[in-house]
């Protein structure tokens, strides 16, 4: 049995021929090559011309691999077996066109893998370095945007309180209204960075959730009757009082959809609704949504309102307030849904999980009568700040509160030696100082020896927004940060907290 099937594998895969030294045939069994005898074999193929030159004296045989007999590969690919024997060659031919064939297919199809994965390193590579320019553009972009917006907040607020006429003060309130919407745009911008980056720390506390939805509802009503639409707020009546989540966060995606649904509609309303959907325990699961009657979304654009700086059809904005809801979102558990229609309006709407306390004591509201109380005496303040602009805001905002006596410093080099001269009853340091770092300097502050001096309350101020950054400032001693820009107001609560 074994035998025959040799024979017919024989058959078909090997030819056996023999030629005298000068190349005729002698014998062959005619299972690949039609060969006749007594023919000159090199008539048959120019690989077997000249035949005898194929083996030099010392060999007796010759191996050859892949040897196309034919005009294309598909027709015939052989190895070739040569032997001298005496007064004759002896040529082996096996047909292995299939085997061939298939190690080709499965050469080029490792090529083309390897080429596909090479190109998809590249394109990774390239997008990495595409983002991480993007996110070091937008942090240093931002970062020196913040001393003159701070400057303009400080100088605003200033000039609200002169004597105005009604003219100036209409001028002044749309300074206001633009400073507040670039300090959002400003926040807006280094959230996407932070988010990219894996930076963006939630920070949960419990608030007041209906004076949170009354806040909203405020700003909101008065934006959308400047265009002539009307703005309400439906909230399901068994939602607590007091929740616990991130509350910058949460109306940092609300107000970019409230923004979003004005922008886009030209008449009609926008309705912002909360519905409980779930409360178990201490813990609620509510639908957020935001409704309006605007232009609406065609199905083909719904993939690209998520990207960065993607506007459709409008100028106004920077493209950036539905990226952060998806990347604020996502950061808090949830997904942003939508559901459109082209000029009927559109409806973002997510489902969002939130803590709420079972016990929330009552919490008397002292920062009002906290700001209009007056200290007879003033205290004494350091202000160590290296630009003359935000040095001329800041002094005039703390001189005109009528509660501080304020020294100030433009190099770190010298800041120990007023402190050690003069006592004083708070510090305000700019972190970025020519010289030494505020937060180097802090640290020497913080290991004086003196207690009247390493004791002093250390207000930090910086242009820097990452939460890493901004614990290492108070790691290193001061006793709280400030981000640019800041209002006065926030400014004066927390160094009256310090003092108090």
């Amino acid at each position: 049995m074994l035998n025959k099937f040799k024979e017919e594998f024989k058959k078909h895969k090997l030819q056996f021929i023999s030629t005298d030294l000068n190349g005729i045939v002698l014998e062959t069994d005619q299972t690949l090559l039609p060969i006749e005898k007594n023919v000159d074999i090199g008539t048959i193929h120019p690989f077997f011309f000249n035949l005898s030159e194929v083996l030099n004296i010392e060999q007796e045989k010759a191996v050859f691999h892949c040897v196309q007999l034919g005009e294309t590969v598909e027709e015939l690919t052989v190895d070739i077996e040569i032997y001298r024997k005496e007064d004759q060659f002896l040529i082996v031919i096996e047909n292995l066109t299939e085997h061939y064939l298939n190690y080709q297919s499965l050469a080029q199809s490792r090529n083309e893998t390897s080429i596909d994965s090479e190109l998809v390193l590249l394109k990774n590579h390239e997008l990495q370095e595409r983002e991480r320019f993007k996110n070091e553009f937008i942090q240093n972009f931002s970062h020196e945007l913040r001393n003159p917006l701070t400057n303009i907040i400080a100088l605003t607020n200033i000039l609200q309180r002169s004597k105005l006429t009604e003219e100036q003060e209409g001028i002044l309130n749309v300074l206001k209204n633009a400073t507040s919407d670039l300090k959002l745009m400003l926040e807006d911008i280094l959230s996407i960075a932070m988010i990219a980056k894996g930076k963006l720390a939630l920070n949960p506390s419990v608030f007041n959730f209906e004076q949170f939805l009354e806040f909203l509802k405020l700003t909101y009503t008065a934006r959308a009757k400047e265009k002539g639409l009307d703005f309400s707020i439906l909230a399901d009546s068994a939602i607590p009082i007091y929740l616990e989540g991130d509350r910058l966060r949460l109306l940092q995606v609300l107000t970019n959809l409230c923004d979003n649904a004005i922008k886009y509609t030209e008449k009609g309303d926008v309705k912002l609704q909360v519905r409980l959907n779930q409360k178990r325990a201490n813990t609620v699961s509510l639908r957020f949504g935001v409704q309006d009657t605007g232009l609406g979304i065609s199905t083909e654009n719904l993939g690209r309102i998520f990207e960065s700086f993607e506007q459709l059809g409008r100028t106004e904005g920077a493209g950036l307030g539905l990226a952060i809801v998806k990347g604020l979102l996502q950061l808090m558990g949830s997904t942003i849904a939508i559901e459109s229609t082209v000029e009927e309006g559109s409806h973002f709407y997510f489902d969002l999980k939130l803590n709420f306390p079972l016990y929330v004591p009552e919490i008397p509201n002292i920062d009002n009568a906290r700001l209009k109380t007056v200290r007879k005496e003033k205290y004494s303040v350091l202000l160590v700040e290296d630009n003359e602009q935000v040095q001329t805001s800041l002094f005039k905002s703390l001189i005109e509160s009528g509660e501080f006596f304020i020294d100030v410093v433009s190099d770190g080099a010298l800041v120990m030696q007023e402190i050690i001269d003069s006592g004083y009853d708070i510090i305000l340091m700019d972190v970025n100082l020519p010289n030494i770092k505020g937060d180097q300097l802090t640290k020497v502050i913080r290991s004086f020896p003196f207690k009247n001096i390493k004791n002093i309350p250390i207000v930090g101020i910086t242009a820097n927004s990452f939460e890493e950054q901004l614990r290492a400032y108070k790691k290193a001693g001061m006793n709280a940060v400030l981000t640019k820009p800041f209002d006065e107001l926030e400014l004066i609560k927390t160094m009256r907290r310090l003092l108090k």
